[in-house]
Protein backbone atom coordinates (compact mmCIF):
# COMPACT_ATOMS: atom_id res chain seq x y z
CA UNK A 1 0.00 0.00 0.00
CA UNK A 2 2.68 2.40 1.02
CA UNK A 3 4.40 1.59 -2.43
CA UNK A 4 1.16 2.57 -4.39
CA UNK A 5 0.40 5.58 -2.14
CA UNK A 6 4.34 6.93 -3.69
CA UNK A 7 3.73 6.01 -7.07
CA UNK A 8 0.74 8.45 -7.21
CA UNK A 9 2.35 10.97 -4.92
CA UNK A 10 5.17 10.22 -8.33
CA UNK A 11 2.78 10.24 -10.83
CA UNK A 12 0.88 13.64 -9.86
CA UNK A 13 4.51 15.52 -9.18
CA UNK A 14 5.22 14.74 -12.97
CA UNK A 15 1.58 15.68 -13.93
CA UNK A 16 1.86 19.10 -12.59
CA UNK A 17 5.36 19.75 -13.84
CA UNK A 18 3.96 18.89 -17.78
CA UNK A 19 5.39 21.42 -20.50
CA UNK A 20 3.80 24.33 -20.81
CA UNK A 21 0.57 25.41 -23.27
CA UNK A 22 2.14 26.81 -26.70
CA UNK A 23 -0.44 28.43 -28.29
CA UNK A 24 -0.63 29.02 -31.78
CA UNK A 25 -3.76 29.58 -33.77
CA UNK A 26 -3.01 26.83 -36.40
CA UNK A 27 -3.55 24.05 -33.35
CA UNK A 28 -6.79 24.89 -33.80
CA UNK A 29 -8.14 21.63 -35.68
CA UNK A 30 -9.36 21.50 -39.57
CA UNK A 31 -12.96 22.36 -38.68
CA UNK A 32 -12.34 24.63 -36.46
CA UNK A 33 -9.66 26.65 -39.10
CA UNK A 34 -11.80 26.53 -42.17
CA UNK A 35 -14.99 28.05 -40.03
CA UNK A 36 -12.77 30.89 -38.75
CA UNK A 37 -11.63 31.45 -42.28
CA UNK A 38 -14.82 31.46 -43.91
CA UNK A 39 -16.16 33.87 -40.94
CA UNK A 40 -13.18 36.27 -41.61
CA UNK A 41 -13.63 36.49 -45.58
CA UNK A 42 -17.67 36.70 -45.39
CA UNK A 43 -17.00 39.42 -42.43
CA UNK A 44 -14.75 41.25 -44.89
CA UNK A 45 -17.12 40.84 -47.80
CA UNK A 46 -19.88 42.20 -45.59
CA UNK A 47 -17.85 44.91 -44.63
CA UNK A 48 -16.74 46.21 -48.16
CA UNK A 49 -20.38 45.62 -49.46
CA UNK A 50 -20.35 42.23 -51.39
CA UNK A 51 -18.42 39.59 -52.77
CA UNK A 52 -17.47 41.47 -55.75
CA UNK A 53 -16.46 44.84 -53.50
CA UNK A 54 -14.01 42.56 -51.98
CA UNK A 55 -11.69 41.61 -54.11
CA UNK A 56 -8.64 40.81 -51.59
CA UNK A 57 -10.57 39.10 -48.92
CA UNK A 58 -8.88 35.48 -48.40
CA UNK A 59 -8.15 33.02 -45.50
CA UNK A 60 -5.32 29.94 -45.28
CA UNK A 61 -7.12 27.95 -43.72
CA UNK A 62 -3.70 26.39 -43.44
CA UNK A 63 -1.74 28.78 -42.03
CA UNK A 64 -4.55 31.19 -41.39
CA UNK A 65 -2.78 33.44 -43.09
CA UNK A 66 -5.65 36.44 -43.62
CA UNK A 67 -6.27 40.00 -45.74
CA UNK A 68 -8.83 42.09 -46.28
CA UNK A 69 -8.93 45.04 -49.31
CA UNK A 70 -12.05 46.80 -50.87
CA UNK A 71 -12.14 48.13 -54.10
CA UNK A 72 -14.30 51.56 -53.44
CA UNK A 73 -13.27 51.69 -49.37
CA UNK A 74 -10.59 51.28 -47.45
CA UNK A 75 -12.07 48.38 -44.81
CA UNK A 76 -13.24 50.45 -41.51
CA UNK A 77 -13.41 47.23 -39.15
CA UNK A 78 -11.11 47.69 -36.38
CA UNK A 79 -8.04 45.00 -36.39
CA UNK A 80 -8.70 43.57 -33.20
CA UNK A 81 -11.83 42.40 -33.66
CA UNK A 82 -11.67 41.05 -37.45
CA UNK A 83 -12.47 37.17 -36.52
CA UNK A 84 -8.87 35.92 -36.77
CA UNK A 85 -7.47 38.01 -34.74
CA UNK A 86 -9.76 38.17 -31.84
CA UNK A 87 -9.45 34.48 -31.99
CA UNK A 88 -5.87 34.67 -31.72
CA UNK A 89 -5.92 36.56 -28.58
CA UNK A 90 -8.73 34.60 -27.05
CA UNK A 91 -6.21 31.11 -27.58
CA UNK A 92 -3.97 32.40 -25.88
CA UNK A 93 -5.56 33.77 -23.21
CA UNK A 94 -6.81 30.19 -22.77
CA UNK A 95 -3.21 28.76 -23.03
CA UNK A 96 -1.95 31.83 -20.22
CA UNK A 97 -4.91 30.49 -17.88
CA UNK A 98 -3.71 26.64 -18.17
CA UNK A 99 -0.54 27.55 -17.55
CA UNK A 100 -1.54 29.56 -14.59
CA UNK A 101 -3.46 26.00 -13.56
CA UNK A 102 -0.23 24.21 -13.97
CA UNK A 103 1.48 25.97 -11.21
CA UNK A 104 1.46 25.56 -7.89
CA UNK A 105 1.12 27.70 -4.62
CA UNK A 106 -0.76 31.13 -5.15
CA UNK A 107 -2.06 31.54 -8.77
CA UNK A 108 -4.19 34.69 -8.14
CA UNK A 109 -1.05 37.02 -9.89
CA UNK A 110 -0.98 34.64 -12.37
CA UNK A 111 -4.83 34.88 -13.47
CA UNK A 112 -5.02 38.41 -12.79
CA UNK A 113 -1.77 38.81 -15.51
CA UNK A 114 -4.08 36.49 -18.06
CA UNK A 115 -6.68 39.06 -17.47
CA UNK A 116 -4.63 42.21 -17.93
CA UNK A 117 -2.39 40.74 -20.96
CA UNK A 118 -5.66 39.41 -22.85
CA UNK A 119 -8.20 42.17 -23.55
CA UNK A 120 -9.62 40.94 -26.58
CA UNK A 121 -11.75 42.96 -29.03
CA UNK A 122 -10.20 45.95 -27.46
CA UNK A 123 -7.17 48.33 -28.88
CA UNK A 124 -5.27 46.63 -25.38
CA UNK A 125 -5.69 43.41 -26.92
CA UNK A 126 -2.07 41.78 -27.99
CA UNK A 127 -1.42 42.15 -31.71
CA UNK A 128 -2.15 39.14 -33.66
CA UNK A 129 0.90 38.58 -36.32
CA UNK A 130 -1.54 36.98 -38.88
CA UNK A 131 -2.21 39.12 -41.47
CA UNK A 132 -0.62 38.91 -44.81
CA UNK A 133 -0.35 40.54 -48.08
CA UNK A 134 -0.94 37.19 -49.84
CA UNK A 135 -2.41 33.57 -49.04
CA UNK A 136 0.76 32.08 -49.90
CA UNK A 137 2.87 34.09 -47.27
CA UNK A 138 2.87 32.41 -43.87
CA UNK A 139 2.02 34.87 -41.10
CA UNK A 140 4.77 35.80 -38.23
CA UNK A 141 2.63 34.03 -35.90
CA UNK A 142 4.64 35.16 -32.73
CA UNK A 143 5.72 39.24 -31.88
CA UNK A 144 6.20 41.63 -29.59
CA UNK A 145 4.01 41.81 -26.87
CA UNK A 146 2.03 44.94 -27.72
CA UNK A 147 -1.50 46.36 -27.47
CA UNK A 148 -2.90 47.58 -30.74
CA UNK A 149 -2.58 51.09 -28.80
CA UNK A 150 1.04 50.45 -28.82
CA UNK A 151 1.26 49.46 -24.98
CA UNK A 152 4.37 47.22 -23.85
CA UNK A 153 2.08 44.35 -22.31
CA UNK A 154 3.67 42.09 -18.97
CA UNK A 155 4.41 37.94 -20.24
CA UNK A 156 1.12 36.62 -21.85
CA UNK A 157 2.06 33.28 -20.18
CA UNK A 158 0.59 31.31 -23.77
CA UNK A 159 4.18 29.34 -24.10
CA UNK A 160 5.90 31.73 -26.87
CA UNK A 161 9.38 32.48 -25.85
CA UNK A 162 9.35 36.63 -26.51
CA UNK A 163 12.30 37.57 -24.35
CA UNK A 164 14.61 38.09 -27.33
CA UNK A 165 11.54 39.95 -29.43
CA UNK A 166 11.49 43.97 -29.72
CA UNK A 167 8.86 45.88 -31.09
CA UNK A 168 8.74 46.92 -34.35
CA UNK A 169 8.41 50.38 -36.28
CA UNK A 170 6.07 49.36 -38.81
CA UNK A 171 3.38 51.62 -37.70
CA UNK A 172 5.72 54.39 -37.80
CA UNK A 173 6.91 53.87 -41.12
CA UNK A 174 3.03 53.36 -42.42
CA UNK A 175 2.22 56.81 -41.35
CA UNK A 176 5.75 58.00 -42.33
CA UNK A 177 4.50 56.43 -45.72
CA UNK A 178 1.20 58.23 -45.92
CA UNK A 179 2.97 61.45 -44.72
CA UNK A 180 5.49 61.22 -47.94
CA UNK A 181 2.98 60.62 -50.52
CA UNK A 182 0.90 63.96 -49.40
CA UNK A 183 4.26 65.31 -49.68
CA UNK A 184 5.01 64.20 -53.23
CA UNK A 185 1.71 64.73 -54.79
CA UNK A 186 2.10 68.35 -53.27
CA UNK A 187 5.04 68.46 -55.22
CA UNK A 188 3.66 67.27 -59.01
CA UNK A 189 2.76 69.39 -61.76
CA UNK A 190 -0.67 70.40 -62.71
CA UNK A 191 -0.75 68.00 -65.70
CA UNK A 192 0.29 64.53 -64.06
CA UNK A 193 -2.28 65.38 -60.66
CA UNK A 194 -5.35 63.23 -62.52
CA UNK A 195 -3.51 60.67 -62.78
CA UNK A 196 -1.94 60.61 -59.34
CA UNK A 197 -5.29 61.12 -57.74
CA UNK A 198 -6.67 58.09 -59.27
CA UNK A 199 -3.29 55.93 -58.01
CA UNK A 200 -3.49 57.55 -54.40
CA UNK A 201 -7.11 56.18 -54.23
CA UNK A 202 -6.41 52.71 -54.89
CA UNK A 203 -2.89 52.40 -52.79
CA UNK A 204 -5.30 54.02 -49.49
CA UNK A 205 -8.05 51.56 -50.55
CA UNK A 206 -5.73 48.75 -50.21
CA UNK A 207 -3.70 50.21 -47.10
CA UNK A 208 -4.49 47.40 -44.60
CA UNK A 209 -3.44 44.63 -47.60
CA UNK A 210 -0.23 45.75 -47.71
CA UNK A 211 1.31 47.28 -50.86
CA UNK A 212 2.51 44.67 -53.12
CA UNK A 213 -1.53 43.58 -53.81
CA UNK A 214 -2.22 47.22 -54.36
CA UNK A 215 0.63 47.76 -56.93
CA UNK A 216 -1.05 45.47 -58.87
CA UNK A 217 -4.52 47.19 -58.80
CA UNK A 218 -3.14 50.52 -59.16
CA UNK A 219 -1.44 49.61 -62.67
CA UNK A 220 -5.30 48.00 -64.00
CA UNK A 221 -6.71 51.40 -62.61
CA UNK A 222 -4.12 53.56 -64.62
CA UNK A 223 -4.02 51.13 -67.40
Amino acid sequence: MKFTINALLFTAAAVSSVSAETWKITNENSGSRQNLCALQVSTCQNNCGGPDQAPMAFCNTTTMAWGCGCLKKTPDFETWNWPIPAADCKGSNSACVKNCDSQSGDRSKCFTNCQDTHKCNTEDAPVSYTETTDPAIEPRYIGPAVSYKGDKLGDLNDGNDRSNLVASEDDDDSESEDSSSKEGESDKDKDGKEKDSKTSGAASVFKTAGLAMAAAIVAAVSF
